[in-house]
């Protein structure tokens, strides 16, 4: 917790390349192909997750592109997110819930963290969003 009692993630972030494009079922259970553009922030979200809740209800604050994504298809249903767990393996995102911002040419990782909540998100990555 910082001093004024918000959650905040400390993830130091592991650059590596993040995939221009990638297929996934959305919520009809439809195959899509989604783009990735600069900056994008992808959110990986689970099951019975408060964090991902607070997120997903609150997600309209993010002023950049978002991808919620996810590995499990209850969370999917659940959350209105891609299933997309080949993506995710891609992007080496390895415990949810957790968001990527995604910046660059190539793209790659410049920042990454635990979810707990939209703004937090935000206020993390705002001072990057200049990319």
């Amino acid at each position: 917790m910082s001093s004024a009692g918000t959650p905040r993630s400390f993830d130091p972030p592991r650059r590596r390349p993040v995939p221009d494009s990638f297929d996934a079922l959305d919520g009809t259970g439809q195959v899509v192909r989604i783009e990735v553009e600069s900056p994008s922030l992808i959110v990986v979200v689970k099951d019975n997750c408060q964090g991902c809740g607070d997120f997903v209800s609150n997600q309209g604050v993010i002023p950049i592109s978002l991808l919620v994504v996810t590995e499990s298809q209850s969370a999917s249903k659940a959350y209105d997110a891609l299933y997309a767990p080949d993506f995710i393996g891609q992007i080496d995102a390895r415990f949810a819930p957790v968001y990527l911002l995604a910046a660059g040419s190539p793209l790659e990782v410049v920042a990454e963290g635990t979810v707990f909540s939209a703004d937090q998100v935000l206020a993390e990555i705002a001072p990057l969003l200049s990319l």
